[in-house]
Formats: structure tokens, sequence, C-alpha cells
């Protein structure tokens, strides 16, 4: 039988196998916390409930007063952030500043998509996407006839003035015509220097980004190699409504579609499923890592009606799932908003392949009715607890969570979202509560009600 790409991931993953460890103790931890995770998000039995942060990012920065810009260009100065994080902080697993991208790949290309803090923000705030119509309305049949010819000569250079001149290139299927089409494309460059400069934007950007990762390699071998902590995140996916939505045609633009081209929009949905599939893929392979993410945006309860979500988005993000779970893949689904009505569709999906990520705004304990035994859920502790309230009444919080959520496994200790600000005693304290009253008997029960 042919081993599945996620089987020798997860073994790997399980093992460390990539990681040089700095002791056998460490070693024996890193397997244990591995082990742990694994287990509850296949709703095994355990001996604890996994505590794990979904991402660190004004938090992380304080422990080495750093700010949103040093994150973005000071690679060091980030590291030493995070390290004394998780000295700090004894989670059972780490996401690290992947979040936090290099500002110089942007700087290159002077990226219209963002705003970078220390230049159109304050150092100390986060970068803003800037959404907009990047894909005009009447471009759907461009993209299907030919849609790397529409994203080079007409996305890219809305993106980034350093990239204009791609659009005077000619279509590229002419290299199919008299001569490959070579005459025609070699002209184009030649009489106009400005192709020539955008490809120098590329690789000056490319050159910042393979320094990050260089970094965040380091990074992921010093947190789990010394610390005996894996790494959450691998691989990363979309749903297709929301690459039309976020990359394309902006929230506005794509409503407005939901009702004057339907079907079109249906179509580019189809044709964008395969690219995601094999992105899920391809980077669950390069990272290593057994679960693919896939971070949801726009189908939220108060995004689009029930017969929308029904036409519009489910069913691809569905296949999607499904093919991932098929490549032997676990599947990280990180939803953003209130998701309440939705939550009956993930247990459509094979039962212990999906870690469901709940924000404050969806009901845990709805959740937990509707998904227990099926699909692995986590969440979702208030950021606004953990920034302004007592540690008391974040104890009193998670000790619901866990007598709620946590019999018979299958749910994980976490925060709402990205955390920014929070007191750290708080984050002690949810650390604490968790391993104490978290832990499973041989029965598989709660030892601590």
């Amino acid at each position: 039988m042919v081993q599945k790409l996620g089987e020798k991931l997860l073994a790997d993953w399980l093992s460390g196998s990539h990681i040089t460890f700095k002791n056998e103790k460490i070693k024996k931890k890193y397997s244990a916390n591995a082990k742990r995770i694994i287990d509850t998000i296949k709703l095994k039995k355990t001996d604890r409930i996994p505590i794990i942060p979904c991402a660190t990012q004004k938090f992380a920065f304080e422990y080495a007063n750093a700010t949103y810009k040093d994150a973005m260009y000071d690679f060091d100065k980030i590291r030493t952030a995070y390290i004394r994080q998780y000295e700090n902080i004894d989670f059972d697993a780490y996401v690290g500043p992947e979040f936090i991208y290099p500002g110089g790949m942007f700087d290159a290309l002077q990226w219209k998509r963002l705003k970078l803090p220390g230049n159109h923000l304050p150092a100390d705030r986060p970068f803003q996407f800037e959404e907009a119509e990047y894909m005009k309305a009447d471009e759907y049949d461009e993209f299907l006839d030919d849609p790397s010819d529409w994203m080079i000569r007409k996305y890219l250079p809305r993106l980034s003035p350093k990239l204009e001149p791609l659009a005077g290139l000619p279509s590229f299927h002419n290299i199919l015509n008299y001569y490959h089409g070579l005459h025609d494309f070699t002209f184009a460059v030649a009489d106009n220097p400005g192709v020539l400069d955008a490809f120098k934007a590329l690789a000056k950007s490319g050159k910042v980004v393979s320094k990050w990762y260089d970094h965040l390699a380091k990074f992921d071998q010093e947190i789990s190699g010394n610390y005996g902590i894996p790494h959450l995140l691998g691989g990363c996916s979309h749903a297709p409504y929301d690459v039309i939505c976020n990359y394309f045609r902006g929230w506005r633009g794509a409503i407005s579609d939901l009702y004057r081209q339907p079907e079109k929009m249906l179509k580019m949905m189809d044709r964008l499923l395969p690219w995601m599939i094999d992105y899920g893929v391809s980077s669950a392979q390069s990272t290593g890592n057994p679960i693919c993410t896939l971070y949801i945006y726009k189908g939220a309860d108060s995004f689009m009606s029930d017969e929308q979500f029904d036409t519009f988005y489910w069913p691809t993000l569905k296949k999607l799932i499904m093919a991932l779970v098929d490549e032997g893949l676990m599947v990280w689904v990180f939803t953003q908003g209130t998701y309440d009505t939705r939550l009956k569709y993930f247990a459509e999906i094979p039962s212990g392949s999906c870690l469901i990520h709940l924000e404050s705004g969806s009901d845990i304990f709805k959740a937990n009715e509707v998904l227990s035994g099926k699909q692995c859920i986590e969440g979702n502790v208030p950021n606004s607890m953990l920034a302004n309230g007592t540690a008391d009444e974040v104890e009193q919080y998670c000790r619901k969570l866990i007598a709620e959520c946590g019999p018979g496994g299958g749910y994980m200790m976490d925060f709402s979202a990205f955390l920014d600000e929070a007191r750290r005693e708080n984050i002690h304290k949810m650390v604490e509560v968790t391993k104490h009253y978290g832990q499973y008997g041989l029965d598989g029960r709660l030892k601590q009600q």
C-alpha cells in the first residue's frame, strides 16, 4: 500500500526527526506534546487537554520591547522576543512570527495591498490590508480563459507600480504562434526596459523572503530543539470564495457579483479549487507538517445567508477539506467571526480529521454539542478578558470550558484570536488552570471537575 503524504509527515513530525534536540529530556517532552495534540485532534484518549497559542503578536513583542515595525524588519530582535515568551510560558505547541511578514518584501515592490507600520502607520500598529477591486467586474471571462496571463499582465501591475511594465508584455498564449511567439515576447522586453526593472524588483523582494525563510527555519530548530515545543503551523490554503473576496474583487465587489453574475463566480471557484488543493498539499510537504491550516473569512453567519453559504461557500470548501484529508493531512479550520449556524457542516467531514478554531463570537458550548465525537474544537478564551479581566475571571472561564468541552476529549484550550494586548498573569493562569484541571484519568474522564 502506498503511504499517503500526511501519514509520512505525521510520523516525522511526531518523532521530531527534523529537529536536533538539546538532550533526551527535551526530545521526550517534544514527543509527548506532539502526541497529545494529534491524539486530541483524532478524538483519542490522551493525558490532558492541550493548551496552544493560535498566534501571539504584540504580546510576544513586548518581551523584547519590540514594535510591529521591528517585527517586520529586525529578525534578530523579534526572535529574541518569541524565545523569551516561550521560555516564560509553557505552551504545548508554538506558532511563531510567520504572520509578521518581512517588510522589505513589500518595500521592494512598493506593494499596494498593505499599509505598513513605520511607513503608512505608526511603528506600534499592525499592518493593514487594503482591500480593493483588483479584478474588475467584467474580467471573469478573461480570468477563466487564461488565468496566468490575466494575473501576470493585469493583476500584478495593479498591485505594484514596480510591476506595471508587465502590462506591456504580449499575451502569453501568443508563444504558441509564429516562431513560438519569441519575436513578440523578446521585442516587448527590449522595447520596454521597465520589464527588466520589474524582474529586478522581484529579485530584490525574493532575497528578503529567502532571508526570512532561513530565519523561520532557525527559529523552528531553536524552539523545538531547546524547549520541546512542536510547531503547530504548517501548510495553508484558502476557501475559493475567500480568494475572490480577499484578493480579486474585494468584499463589496464580490457581494455585488453574488446577485449580478453568480454563474461566473461559481465557475471561477471551480477553476480555483484545484489550485487551492495543490497549494495546501505542496505547502504541507515543504513545511514537513501534517496539519494544513485554512483561514476562513467571508462565510460567517452575518456575511451571507444560509442559502448563499450552501451555494457559494461550502461546496468548494468541503471539496478542498476532503482533498486534504484524502492526502492524510489534518486540517486546522480557523473560523473568523461567528460560525454558530455553520458548525453542522463540519460534521460532514470524516471524524477526527479537523481542528476547528472558534473565536469568542461563536458559542463554543453549542459547538461542543454539535461536533462532540466528530471534530476537535479549540478556543475561545476572549482576548478582551485576557487583556482587561482578572486572573480569577480567566480561571472561572477556563474551568467552565474544561468542565463542559473537556469530557470525552476533542478539545484544546486557546485564545479567541491572535494575541496582542494581554496581562501576563492572565496567560499564566490560563496555562496553569488547563494543566491542573484538564488532566484525564486512565478511564478517559477528567480527574477534577
